[in-house]
């Protein structure tokens, strides 16, 4: 009973968020970088998933960038780079 309520309340703060991120998102500039997807963790306890990337050599210097935004919501887009 307490992981169903749990779950319902980040569900609404998730949704909250992304109403918030899809407002604003029109109107800022984030972090370009060359990653390549290398791991999807499903985690049970929190509803979420957990990707994960590693970041190519040519875009180290902005790994520095990202420590800064760490725990925030994100709205985020995966282009397919070949």
């Amino acid at each position: 009973m307490k992981c169903q309520k749990a779950r319902e309340l980040t569900d609404l703060k998730r949704e909250g968020q992304l109403k918030r991120n899809q407002s604003v998102a029109k109107n800022r500039e984030g972090i370009t970088l060359t990653t390549e997807l290398v791991g999807i963790k499903n985690l049970k306890s929190t509803g979420v998933y957990r990707l994960e990337f590693d970041v190519f050599e040519i875009d180290t210097h902005k790994v520095k960038d990202l420590i800064d935004k760490l725990n925030k919501a994100y709205m985020m887009a995966l282009v397919e780079y070949e």
